[in-house]
């Protein structure tokens, strides 16, 4: 059987690289020919279809998957030796490869007309776009000719599915001929809400767990924006952070051109999200942000939310482990970034066991992030000061020897094992809360002597762990090196005997 393949892309940075490569792996040994239609397509992305044997369209970003259809459908037409055409986009994460090539094996060996994975009964019983299959006997009728080269854009995604996904099911109806799905909805009707009933059901959402049981796959709808708030279940949830995951690079890109600046923001309360989304706004064009989380609601809130065209946001996965520490070196090692970029470390920390600790955050968070202008000041004083190291906030930086805590053994450890001179006790000096303005190459430094190992798992703990020896230990030890240390609007340079009398007031 000769079967021809149209996929419709959307992806202009990479995002599901990986993801992408899964689904064309799978697609090629079935199809003799296939062509990837895009209205945004990375270089990367397009040499790996192009590698596998697909040709690659693109056009503007206009009318949805259905004119990527459409258009591929008008290059292929004229190939009269395919029985079968697999329609499909990439808007689908490939959770179980081995259940996915067995689900597009079934659908390329259906005998009905047309074969989708899924098929909906809202509105009426029609099959869902995303991923089916026609046969010849439907893709050679002149009736359905003038279906797909009659595809306009439509305003929004709903007038999308009336028009052509609904209006697929009416051509086919038109032509007499009987469609299938591997998961209907009518078989599993049994189980829905009368809430459900009342809105009507999207299997893509409600049934997302018995498809990718049963196929493989989840729609990236349902695992980064859930626009219908359905509980997540242990196996979603470890779908999404799978998603997740493979989102980021390996290792992870910045521009080609060098940012003015680069965030790495852990955070794990979804509640903080949109907080940090109004702070990061005040970035300048060009700057990249690197999100940081073992909570995939708080990845897929940042992905959805964030709105500047100009400042980039990644996100990746990480472990629920070493607070925002041990996130920021997993990113930093990832990143691989030139000297001399400021990174900003910030993280959406409630520290809950203080009536204080909201408002130790947002001060934080004002004082590395004020207006436009104070942002661009202090990536300046990077570039003016090639001896700076570190910008902490105003009244963040201290050295009151009680600061110890139970870390001041592994610090001198952590120092010695670096090549730092050993401290005395009066050599401790740090910005507590762990957020900080650094030079990438200071950074890249104490990266180098980071042990990874020594990170514990989450516990609660409020001090004397690896993560507290660290935020003591890098400042301590590009200052025994003599590089500077400030507080932004503030260029007195810091040593520990100029704040000994210093004492937070979030405690």
């Amino acid at each position: 059987m000769a079967v021809n393949a149209i996929i419709a892309h959307f992806d202009p940075y990479s995002e599901r690289s990986k993801n992408w490569h899964k689904l064309l792996t799978a697609i090629r040994p079935h199809v003799q020919k296939a062509v990837v239609v895009s209205t945004g397509i990375s270089q990367q992305d397009s040499e790996t279809a192009k590698q596998l044997g697909f040709s690659v369209i693109a056009r503007d970003n206009v009318g949805y998957d259905f004119m990527s259809y459409a258009v591929g459908f008008d290059v292929l037409q004229g190939d009269a030796r395919a029985d079968k055409i697999l329609f499909t986009n990439d808007s689908y994460f490939i959770s179980d490869e081995e259940k996915f090539t067995d689900s597009l094996s079934k659908l390329l060996s259906a005998k009905d007309g047309a074969a989708f994975l899924t098929c909906s009964s809202q509105i009426i019983r029609h099959g869902q776009s995303y991923l089916f299959a026609i046969d010849r006997k439907v893709f050679s009728q002149r009736l359905f000719h003038e279906f797909l080269s009659g595809v306009r854009p439509q305003p929004t995604r709903l007038s999308v599915i009336f028009a052509y996904e609904i209006g697929l099911t009416h051509c086919l109806n038109d032509l007499n001929v009987s469609f299938s799905s591997l998961v209907d909805t009518s078989g599993l009707s049994g189980r829905i809400s009368s809430e459900q009933r009342k809105r009507g059901i999207n299997p893509t959402h409600d049934y997302a767990e018995e498809i990718e049981d049963r196929c493989g796959i989840v729609k990236y709808e349902r695992l980064v924006k859930n626009p219908l708030r359905l509980a997540e279940t242990p196996r979603m949830a470890a779908i999404a952070l799978a998603a997740a995951t493979t989102a980021a690079r390996a290792p992870m890109q910045v521009s080609q051109l060098e940012p003015p600046a680069v965030v790495i923001c852990h955070c794990h309360y979804e509640e903080v999200v949109d907080e940090l989304i109004l702070k990061l706004e005040r970035l300048p064009d060009g700057c990249e942000i690197h999100v940081t989380s073992s909570n995939p609601s708080v990845l897929s809130a940042f992905k959805t939310r964030w709105k500047r065209k100009k400042v980039y946001l990644n996100v990746l996965a990480t472990e629920n482990k070493g607070r925002d520490v041990l996130p920021f070196f997993v990113a930093l090692r990832l990143l691989g970034l030139a000297d001399n970029i400021p990174i900003l470390k910030i993280h959406g920390k409630r520290s809950l066991y203080s009536p204080l600790g909201e408002k130790w955050r947002k001060d934080l968070l004002d004082q590395l992030l004020p207006d436009f202008g104070g942002i661009n000041d202090i990536i300046r004083q990077f570039e003016t000061s090639p001896k700076l190291a570190m910008i902490g906030a105003q009244g963040s930086y201290v050295s009151d020897l009680g600061y110890w805590g139970a870390n001041e053994r592994r610090v001198c450890e952590f120092m010695e094992r670096g090549g730092y001179a050993t401290p005395t006790s009066d050599d401790l000096g740090f910005y507590a809360g762990t957020m900080f303005w650094i030079r990438s190459q200071c950074a890249n430094e104490i990266l180098e002597s980071v042990d990874f190992a020594q990170f514990e798992s989450e516990g609660g703990e409020r001090d004397g762990t690896y993560g507290h020896v660290l935020e003591r230990a890098i400042p301590m030890a590009l200052h025994s090196q003599g590089w500077t240390l400030l507080e932004a609007g503030c260029e007195k340079e810091l040593s520990p005997e100029l704040a000994r009398e210093r004492k937070l007031e979030y405690f």
